[in-house]
């Protein structure tokens, strides 16, 4: 499956941030101690996350399927 959003190695101008902003930052791969201490959402965020982010979802459909 070709991967829809490349990481990119080289800046490319016209994408929405300047050439500045791309030299700024910087994202170093992770760690294999950082990688273990990564925990699941739902142990670290609070419910009222998770409440709000089903409020966000639309309603279900009427069933749509057509025999």
């Amino acid at each position: 499956m070709k991967d829809r959003h490349p990481t990119l190695k080289e800046f490319q101008p016209g994408r929405g941030y300047k050439k500045a902003d791309w030299d700024a930052v910087d994202s170093p791969e992770l760690t294999d101690e950082e990688l273990a201490r990564m925990r699941p959402a739902r142990e670290v965020l609070p419910p009222e996350f998770f409440r709000s982010l089903d409020a966000m979802r639309r309603p279900q459909a009427k069933k749509t399927k057509v025999k």
